[in-house]
């Protein structure tokens, strides 16, 4: 009798564990082939891998057949929570007439159909070099691309994630005009630092508004390295991240992929998320 006390501790404690976040690898900065790049990803110990639409120099294009099969069995290796659609960076989301540039609704068109058949929880919106919205008009019409897209899912749990080097208050300024339920804003440190931006303020600012996506993006910036392990708890608890994606170039450097995992896993231990304290990204 002596030992159910114990016991009934023992059980209460594990029924009430909470699971770190899982720790994704990106296809686009492993490989183009999808199949090479999941490979390479299970073998650096990744829970998931997101994958990109393709084009251009990305590989060849979801709308292609034989990609979305090799993709499609991608899925069934390991979990794919996240289609992005990083040519939109290549075309431009929007000009400066603030209109949806033709292209980029079509291939948003493309990716969400993609999306929806791969099954996959988020469709990832970048908003840099050609798509970067560096003034009223583009991003007027970042506005119209966004609300467009996510127009298209009705029935659907597919959530859009919107990412750029916009501060906190206009990254709410831009989802608020959007003013759909399915849109979330994405943390990247690399982006964010190399904006001149702390991404603990931008997190602690956007979760607060509820626009957050629980998914934080960890890579170096031109001129920072990744957070280190230290830094990252308190990031991860900010934003309430269920997942955290290393984002740094693995094309060269298989062996950094697997490290950059291992920090992440280590940062998002629940016992560090708990006792570490609230310290900002350089």
């Amino acid at each position: 009798m002596t030992g159910a006390p114990a016991d009934t501790a023992s059980s209460t404690a594990t029924n009430t564990r909470i699971s770190p976040p899982a720790v994704a690898a990106p296809q686009w900065r492993i490989h183009t082939d999808r199949r090479a790049a999941a490979h390479t990803a299970l073998a650096a110990g990744a829970d998931q891998l997101h994958l990109d639409y393709g084009g251009a120099h990305r590989g060849p294009p979801l709308s292609d057949p034989v990609a979305l099969r090799a993709a499609e069995a991608v899925t069934r290796q390991l979990p794919v929570p996240v289609l992005a659609v990083n040519h939109l960076n290549d075309i431009g989301l929007a000009d400066e007439r603030g209109v949806p540039g033709p292209a980029a609704v079509d291939l948003l068109r493309h990716a969400l159909d993609c999306a929806l058949r791969l099954g996959v929880a988020v469709l990832h919106v970048p908003g840099f070099r050609r798509s970067l919205p560096h003034s009223a008009g583009v991003r007027a019409g970042t506005v119209e691309a966004l609300r467009g897209v996510c127009a298209r899912l009705t029935g659907t749990d597919l959530l859009v994630a919107y990412e750029s080097p916009l501060d906190a208050r206009e990254s709410l300024a831009l989802a608020r005009a959007v003013d759909h339920p399915a849109l979330r804003l994405v943390l990247d440190t690399g982006n964010l630092c190399d904006a001149g931006l702390r991404p603990l303020a931008f997190a602690e600012a956007v979760a607060a508004a509820g626009l957050l996506l629980p998914d934080v993006h960890v890579k170096d910036g031109s001129g920072t390295t990744a957070p280190s392990a230290g830094d990252l708890p308190a990031l991860l608890r900010a934003s309430g991240a269920r997942s955290v994606l290393v984002e740094n170039d693995y094309r060269h450097s298989p062996a950094r992929l697997r490290e950059d995992i291992a920090l992440c896993r280590r940062a998002a231990n629940p016992r560090h998320l708990k006792e570490a304290p609230i310290k900002d990204t350089p």
